[in-house]
Parts: structure tokens; C-alpha cells; sequence
């Protein structure tokens, strides 16, 4: 029997004997989850005035952000932990400063802004979380300014050395909050819209890779090693289902090791290197996303 089967079958044997064998960081994933499920399960929750103004606060530091000047070296190349998933060549492009164009239809539009109405109802669901539920397994944590340890509050850059050169990475997170036992988890939130089946337990069955690498550039940023990624299907399984209904919401758990860290700084050093010395990389592939397509469309004419 190989090692992965002989785990499969110890993990069986368990749930048959009632044994929790789950890491901490699948327990914690899971607490997430059921904190989430035990709160939508509220009938009515009153608006809470305290919460209310703290979301006011932030919305007003937002506005004031709005035409403020990044503080990193503006000689540098820069990276967002977003990107960090992009090809060489496309963070290449975007270092040298070459224009982006993305074809974009109106429905694009009304997507992306239906996922960012929900980034935002599901950070104010932790902030009522952590007060309504009788023993919540999360709370959110707060800045120097008292506000919720998320988005702007927390915008940063770094400078960076590794293999010979430097260079900015600059970031903000969905949010940082602390179990119940003090850890401090980054937690990544991310929606799945075309159906209900892209959340499920068969399409999916891990944390996508471009998270993953999302979530060590935020380590790097912040330096939390744990992360929980949550999906949520924007589409929802029929109304009538109620019990029967197909799950939403998943939640993973993620750690981030020093080798994880290391191929990525491998990466954004050798895209630096590229970018300082003018060189273009060898491999011209782009990434699914990537706003320099055209590029390639010019070349081939």
C-alpha cells in the first residue's frame, strides 16, 4: 500500500472510530466555515451603530487615499501580490512600463463589480460576526486607528533583496484576523460566478494555484504564515432545496513554508534582472489575464 493510500485508510479508520485527526489548520478552516453558516443562519440581526460607523471611517480613508501618492522608490521595479501568478514575460512587460490593453464587455464590468459588492457584505458579515455569535471562532483585528486590519487600512510596500537585487512589493490583504487561540491568519477571499458546481467538493478540491501564490507574496508583505482562502459561488442552488442544498461556500487552509517564499523571490528576482538590464525573457508566453495580448496580435500580422 502506498504512503498516500495508507493515510486515505488511517483517515477512514478514524472516522469510523470518531476520531478528529484534522490539523489545526483544517480545524480553523473549518471553524471559519461553520462561524459563517451558523451566522447566515440568523433570522434578523439588528444593525449595530459601533459597527456601522467603523465601516464610515473606513469608507472616509478610502476617499482620502484616493488621490494619495505611493511613498515606495519610484526607481524600483514593483510587484503586487496579485500578480505574482503572471508569467515572467507578462511581469516583464508591466516592469519595462509597456501599456496594458484589456478588452473589456459591459458584462465584464458588472461582474467584477457584483464580486466586489460581495468582498464587502462578507467583511462586514466578520465584523458583526465576532459580536453577535456567542463564541466566535474568529475575531477581526484592529490598526493603530482602530480600523478593521483589511484593504486600505492596511496597504504597504517592502523592499525586498535577494540574488543580488532589490526590488518594491506593495499590497494590501482581505484581511488579517486571529483564532480563537491567538494566531494571526491572512484571510484571502475570493467568488466563483458562472455556476454552483465551481465551489463544489468535485471541481474543487484545493486552494487554486494562483492564491497559493498570492498568499506567499502576502507573507512576504506581512509575514503571516497562515492563510485560509474562502470561495463563495456568486450562483446559488434552488431556493427550495433548504437542507439539500449544494455548498456555496469553501474554505481552505494554507501555510506558507521558506521554500514556498523562496520560488516566488526567485521569480520576482529574475524578472528584475530582466527589467534592469533590458533584457526581454526567452519564453514570450502570457497568462490567461494578461493585458498584453495585442502585443503578440502585432507580431503575428
Amino acid at each position: 500500500m502506498s504512503v498516500i493510500n495508507r493515510k486515505g485508510a488511517d483517515k477512514l479508520r478514524a472516522e469510523v472510530l470518531g476520531i478528529d485527526t484534522a490539523t489545526k489548520g483544517e480545524k480553523m478552516a473549518r471553524s471559519l466555515l461553520d462561524d459563517f453558516n451558523q451566522f447566515h443562519s440568523l433570522n434578523r440581526v439588528k444593525e449595530d451603530k459601533e459597527i456601522e460607523m467603523l465601516l464610515v471611517k473606513q469608507r472616509l480613508k478610502e476617499i482620502e487615499m484616493i488621490d494619495a501618492e505611493p511613498t515606495y522608490p519610484k526607481d524600483k521595479v514593483k510587484f503586487n501580490p496579485s500578480g505574482a501568478s503572471k508569467t515572467i514575460y507578462d511581469l516583464y512587460l508591466k516592469g519595462m512600463k509597456v501599456e496594458e490593453k484589456e478588452e473589456r464587455y459591459p458584462y465584464h464590468q458588472r461582474w467584477t463589480r457584483n464580486s466586489t459588492a460581495i468582498h464587502g457584505a462578507t467583511q462586514r458579515d466578520l465584523l458583526y460576526m465576532e459580536k453577535v455569535l456567542p463564541n466566535p471562532s474568529f475575531t477581526v483585528e484592529r490598526t493603530e486607528e482602530g480600523l478593521p486590519a483589511w484593504e486600505d487600512n492596511i496597504l504597504q510596500w517592502k523592499e525586498l533583496e535577494h540574488e543580488g537585487v532589490s526590488f518594491i512589493l506593495n499590497g494590501k490583504m482581505d484581511g488579517i484576523l486571529v483564532y480563537k487561540d491567538g494566531t494571526r491568519v491572512g484571510f484571502e477571499f475570493k467568488t466563483k460566478s458562472n455556476s454552483i458546481g465551481q465551489v463544489g467538493y468535485y471541481k474543487m478540491r484545493e486552494v487554486i494555484d494562483s492564491h497559493i501564490k498570492q498568499c506567499i507574496s502576502y507573507y512576504l508583505l506581512f509575514g503571516i504564515r497562515d492563510y485560509i482562502v474562502m470561495y463563495e459561488g456568486v450562483a446559488k442552488d434552488q431556493w427550495s432545496k433548504g437542507a439539500e442544498a449544494k455548498p456555496d461556500i469553501r474554505t481552505f487552509h494554507l501555510y506558507i513554508t521558506d521554500e514556498m517564499a523562496e520560488e516566488i523571490l526567485d521569480k520576482f528576482a529574475t524578472v528584475t534582472r530582466h527589467v534592469e538590464d533590458g533584457i526581454e525573457p526567452a519564453d514570450k508566453e502570457l497568462s490567461f489575464f494578461s493585458g498584453y495580448k495585442y502585443l503578440l496580435e502585432v507580431t503575428e500580422v
